[in-house]
């Protein structure tokens, strides 16, 4: 078979590539906040990248010791489905609120629907469920920036 290429599917390979999806939310989140001016903007993408990193935390700490999967909490969000109907837009310096709030949710999308492929892949034990809980703390960063987006954005239109 030569030329194909074979994906190990391993418990350490999966929540390696979530920490690394983790870190790089956070790194979005805090570009993002040095390219805006409100006060209450700023505090928003705050709490969003502070969020990541308590991900990052808990996943790390389920690949050292998967004891701590139980650790991490789970409540059912609803999907807006807000940015899912949003063209994709790319990010540059000068990008708008409403471009880093389009990137930021598709971003969370792709999260949660990488989380929740994990989660189904994986759903007769613990890794499944630490990504069924991962799936909806994704979900709720996008249901919050999709409610930022119809805050800001579609009210003003």
């Amino acid at each position: 078979m030569e030329g194909k290429i074979i994906t190990r599917w391993t418990i350490e390979n999966v929540l390696n590539r979530a920490i690394s999806m983790e870190k790089q939310s956070y790194d979005l989140y805090i570009w993002a906040i040095n390219r805006v001016t409100s006060p209450g903007i700023k505090k928003f993408l705050k709490e969003l990248a502070q969020e990541e990193l308590e991900h990052k935390e808990k996943i790390s700490n389920a690949l050292k010791d998967r004891k701590k999967i139980a650790e991490i909490g789970r409540e059912e969000i609803e999907d807006l489905k807000i940015v899912d109907w949003l063209k994709d837009t790319k990010l540059s310096k000068d990008a708008t609120y409403q471009e880093i709030l389009i990137f930021a949710g598709k971003r969370e999308k792709e999260t949660y629907e990488y989380y929740k492929n994990i989660s189904e892949k994986f759903k007769d034990n613990n890794i499944g469920k630490l990504f069924s809980k991962l799936s909806q703390e994704e979900l709720k960063h996008k249901n919050k920036i999709e409610r930022e987006y119809d805050r800001y954005i579609l009210q003003e239109m």
